[in-house]
């Protein structure tokens, strides 16, 4: 009996018992847009150095339209952040759902990686 509780005692100090809580859709949701979020500041960033130091002062393009790499990147930036804005407000009842939806926005986040890539050219 004694070596039963030392054996339990061992057990509950060396393998804690772990509750895992089900992780929800909205939580991974949050998290995935925040990175999102973080991404697309670092690229508004980077287009705010360029306009500074090519001496554009506006360049903001909302429908389109876009004649020139800084104003096609602005856009897709634009563009991304309102997915990202419209995808954390979404709530998923399904994982299938949620990474569709995800998969969806992460293209339009490259795509305006590649449009700010285009312009720094």
């Amino acid at each position: 009996m004694k070596y039963l509780i030392i054996l339990i005692f061992f057990l509950i100090i060396l393998f804690p018992i772990t509750i895992f809580a089900k992780v929800s859709t909205d939580g991974i949701n949050q998290t995935v847009c925040t990175r999102f979020e973080e991404d697309l500041g670092r690229l508004a960033a980077i287009m705010e150095e360029v306009r500074g130091r090519k001496g554009i002062t506006e360049t903001r393009v909302a429908f389109g339209g876009v004649d020139t790499p800084i104003e096609s990147a602005d856009y897709w930036i634009t563009y991304a952040a309102e997915a990202v804005a419209y995808q954390r407000a979404q709530k998923f009842s399904s994982n299938s759902s949620l990474r569709y939806s995800l998969e969806t926005l992460k293209g339009k986040v490259l795509r305006a990686k590649n449009e700010v890539r285009k312009a720094l050219k």
